[in-house]
């Protein structure tokens, strides 16, 4: 099923907030650290299949199952789709993490072998030769001023109101069985997360105008042209750090499949893209630094 997506994109926790009334705690409960480890403010179309099986893969180590976090996550975003808030399920392409120490070690010979094949490493150094491209967080001047502003918003302003919600729910009495006392500390959650969230990418930031491109190898910021081998379709894309990630312009994050089969290539070179869905070839056509 594909679904039109609205013009203003919404974010993975207002869609929580929004969801919250048609499920149970405990599904909220899973959700929610699904949405505090994504990210409060990433939007529902930045949601690929790859993020939702590297949460699945962290809760390997954990008390609870991955295979607990599947319904929820299956219902939240077939509930997201019938709302016309994404244009497909990224849940349709969603595996289960292997288990074991032999999953383990054949996760890591595909890694090494996906590796040679495109010829890129894991990680790319940046200007500074200290700093891993995983590492770092990249985004426009324009970008960084934004996050630096909502910062400060949250850290004031909204922490304030949210004060403010609380107190005046702690007035009406009994918490057990308080629903706006619970609603405010589950605002009060995502809002700490964000604020976490954002200082942490801040302390890691790199602005992509201040990267020493040289405009033929492909980094974070480059426009690129590819031609599907298969097909001859072709498609232009802007690499770009997550934070600026949306899928409708054409930009996508230099740590999506397709960014990291990028990083690093140059206009004539062929490179596998490895998805979920299987395994497209592309010939990059051009490269272009981008403005």
């Amino acid at each position: 099923m594909t679904a039109s997506v609205p013009t203003a994109p919404t974010r993975l926790g207002q869609a929580l907030d929004d969801y919250r009334a048609r499920i149970s705690p405990d599904d909220h409960a899973r959700l929610r650290k699904f949405v505090t480890w994504l990210g409060v403010s990433v939007t529902l179309e930045a949601v690929q299949a790859y993020k939702i099986e590297e949460f699945l893969a962290q809760q390997v180590k954990t008390s609870m199952s991955p295979r607990a976090y599947l319904a929820p996550l299956k219902t939240f975003f077939a509930y997201v789709l019938e709302q016309r808030l994404i244009p497909s399920d990224p849940m349709k392409n969603v595996r289960l993490p292997r288990t074991g120490v032999a999953a383990v070690k054949k996760s890591a010979a595909a890694a090494a072998a996906a590796a040679a094949a495109t010829g890129s490493p894991t990680h790319v150094a940046t200007t500074s030769g200290t700093s891993r491209i995983e590492d770092v967080e990249y985004v426009s001047r324009a970008r960084h001023e934004e996050m630096k502003k909502e910062l400060d918003r949250l850290q004031v302003d909204e922490r304030q109101r949210i004060s403010a919600l609380l107190e005046e729910a702690i007035k009406d009495g009994d918490l057990s069985e308080n629903a706006g006392y619970e609603d405010a500390k589950m605002r009060q959650g995502l809002l700490e997360a964000r604020i976490r969230e954002l200082e942490s990418k801040l302390r890691h930031v790199a602005l992509i105008e201040d990267q020493d491109n040289d405009g033929a190898t492909i980094g974070v910021g480059s426009r690129v042209k590819l031609c599907e081998i298969a097909t001859d379709d072709e498609v232009e894309y802007q690499v770009v750090g997550p934070e600026e990630t949306d899928p409708r312009l054409g930009k996508i994050s230099h740590r999506s499949p397709v960014g990291k089969a990028l990083i690093g290539k140059t206009a004539g070179e062929e490179t596998d893209v490895v998805t979920p869905g299987g395994t497209t070839r592309y010939l990059i056509v051009s490269v272009e630094r981008g403005a």
